[in-house]
């Protein structure tokens, strides 16, 4: 069967759960216009038309793959571009042909004077998925690229079970990370002067929220709360249903409109209260509520304040994580548990309103 991954930069609409804490977010989002200039050479010569970017779209089987808005080397391979530009940015160079490469992180001091890409063969990266519990097809699982380090390069879906990647040599991370699976991450390091590179198998587990529908969840582990007691159990909200949300203080969707709406839904259905608790769960990116309010104050697009939320917000553990056991995948993201504690449904805010509506009205 045809065997196609799509590598696309991680953007926009919702952030991937379970990524490393971002106390600062890179490139984009505020910052200044820079010049981003520099050199890209291949075996000492220049690469003319190479292209620059920090993602990519594969189609693996016909060895083609492009970027969206790639950079272009000139004839001589020199490049610039002025682009809004905070803290530091990962990107793949690679030739015209797209047969050679180089990942690179480029933080901003390094925007002084020129930067270098010195191009090697890519070599073509293989990656078998399973999962032993059996019942679970591994299609469809996204999968992170990163410089080991660094930041991501982009992302990409296993089909059959399966990742095939063309990656430059050097040190990276493929972290698989999805609604419905607990995350995994390997470190692998891409041999030089080879066509292919053969990366450890990797065994994944389902997450609660794909094994325990219509079961009662486990107890929850949190590091602090705001409107609960920080050593709250899940047990204790027993009585009423529980709707919580998922999110984090890096990413752009829960801050904009996932919280936001939060509060509206609240106001909304204010009539629910006495059957449905709402809770905002924040994963481990804050260390504590005065380390998320901190964050938060920071940020320029923020219109709301944490402390004067209508709900609680609990702060997950940094190990065990809850949000690596539940395995929401995305942010913001929504579980609704009944009142005696099992998992009912899940999804965005207003596919559970809708059901919630049928139930309580």
């Amino acid at each position: 069967m045809k065997r196609i991954v799509t590598l696309l930069l991680a953007a926009g609409v919702a952030a991937v759960a379970g990524d490393p804490p971002k106390k600062n977010p890179p490139g984009g989002g505020g910052g200044k216009e820079k010049l981003f200039s520099g050199n890209i050479n291949v075996a000492n010569a220049s690469a003319a038309g190479a292209e620059i970017a920090s993602g990519w779209a594969w189609n693996l089987d016909a060895d083609s793959f492009s970027a969206k808005d790639p950079i272009i080397a000139d004839a001589k391979g020199h490049f610039e571009k002025s682009m809004p530009w905070k803290d530091k940015k990962t990107f793949l160079a690679v030739d015209k042909a797209h047969r050679q490469g180089a990942a690179m992180e480029i933080k901003e001091g390094d925007l002084a004077k020129p930067v270098t890409f010195r191009l090697q063969p890519m070599v073509r990266v293989k990656v078998k998925v399973t999962c032993k519990e059996g019942g679970h097809p591994t299609a469809g699982i996204v999968v992170g690229v990163k410089m080991d380090g660094a930041e991501r390069i982009g992302s990409g879906t296993t089909t059959e079970g399966a990742l095939t990647i063309l990656l430059p040599p050097g040190g990276f991370k493929l972290e698989f990370r999805h609604e419905g699976w607990q995350p995994r991450e390997i470190k692998i390091s891409v041999p030089p002067n080879k066509p292919e590179f053969a990366a450890p198998d990797v065994d994944l587990t389902p997450s609660l929220l794909a094994a325990k529908v219509g079961q009662v969840m486990p107890e929850w582990h949190i590091a602090d709360a705001i409107g609960l007691p920080k050593d709250a159990k899940l047990a204790s909200l027993r009585g009423r249903k529980l709707l919580i949300l998922f999110w984090r203080e890096g990413c752009p969707s829960c801050r904009g409109w996932g919280i936001p709406n939060l509060v509206k839904f609240h106001d909304k259905h204010a009539a629910w209260k006495d059957r449905l608790q709402i809770v905002a769960f924040h994963n481990r990116d804050a260390d504590s509520a005065k380390d998320l309010e901190g964050f938060l104050a920071t940020q320029d697009d923020m219109k709301w304040d944490v402390l004067s939320l209508p709900f609680p917000v609990v702060i997950d553990a940094q190990g065990p994580s809850t949000v690596d056991e539940w395995g929401p995948g995305v942010f913001p993201f929504v579980v609704l548990l009944d009142a005696e504690g099992k998992l009912q449904a899940k999804g965005t805010l207003e596919e559970v309103e809708k059901r919630l509506e049928q139930e309580l009205k």
